[in-house]
């Protein structure tokens, strides 16, 4: 039994935990990201990363002009276009650090008609590869449900160690500390899309524990596509 006034006390408790992970995260990722900055330096990873950053804050700033392009498609259309259209500008961002293959990394040197070329060619690799990650994530979004919270976290997190990041931590744990700094480079191309799309989603979506099987679901799905795109650019002479 509840003492007077302990069940009303009780929705503010509920709040205030809601409240704390999503500033938990925040926090943990302003801290991991001005650390991982302040100690590369202006490197071309900095800087890509600082220009993912503030193409995810025009985002943020700029969201109801974006998705009121992107209404009239339907909300599957609407999700996986509005993904891959802006991991395509992200891949942008990457050809000065870590483009699909270092062969096609741009400089200063690099001629725009060149640079142009690689860029193309990246995308070549990467998007249909994007059009293979989203189609996974958007089956996962439309048939359970997600918070806002959770969806960035998890997906974020699921991208990240699919991306790459797996074997890397798996090398290196202690850089788990670092892990949003990563993720952040997800954000930038998954939480837009799942503001357009969010209103719009069936009602009667699942709350069961299966709705993290998203994040093995979209690891094994960047381990395959990640092995056709190495294998099809090795015969490309690419890497």
């Amino acid at each position: 039994m509840t003492g007077p006034g302990e069940a009303d006390q009780e929705p503010g408790r509920l709040t205030l935990r809601r409240s704390f992970w999503p500033l938990a995260y925040c926090v943990w990722a302003g801290l991991a990201i001005a650390f991982s900055l302040a100690l590369a330096g202006l490197k071309p990873e900095s800087v890509t990363r600082l220009q993912v950053l503030g193409f995810l804050l025009a985002q943020l700033l700029f969201r109801r002009p974006l998705l009121r392009g992107f209404s009239p498609l339907p909300p599957k259309a609407r999700f996986i276009a509005l993904a891959t259209l802006l991991a395509a500008v992200v891949e942008a961002f990457h050809m000065i650090s870590t483009p699909v293959f270092l062969s096609l990394r741009i400089d200063r040197t690099t001629p725009l008609a060149q640079a142009c070329t690689r860029y193309g060619l990246d995308l070549l690799f990467t998007l249909p590869a994007y059009l293979v990650i989203f189609t996974v994530l958007w089956s996962y979004v439309r048939r359970y449900q997600y918070s806002f919270w959770l969806y960035v976290v998890l997906m974020g997190l699921a991208q990240a160690l699919g991306d790459g990041g797996l074997f890397f931590f798996a090398a290196s744990p202690a850089l788990l500390a670092f892990l949003p700094y990563p993720m952040s480079n997800y954000h930038a191309v998954n939480v837009l899309p799942f503001l357009a799309v969010r209103d719009e989603l069936p009602a009667a979506r699942s709350a069961s524990p299966w709705r993290y099987t998203a994040l093995p679901a979209i690891i094994a799905t960047y381990l395959v596509c990640g092995a056709g795109i190495r294998l099809v650019g090795r015969l490309c002479g690419l890497e």
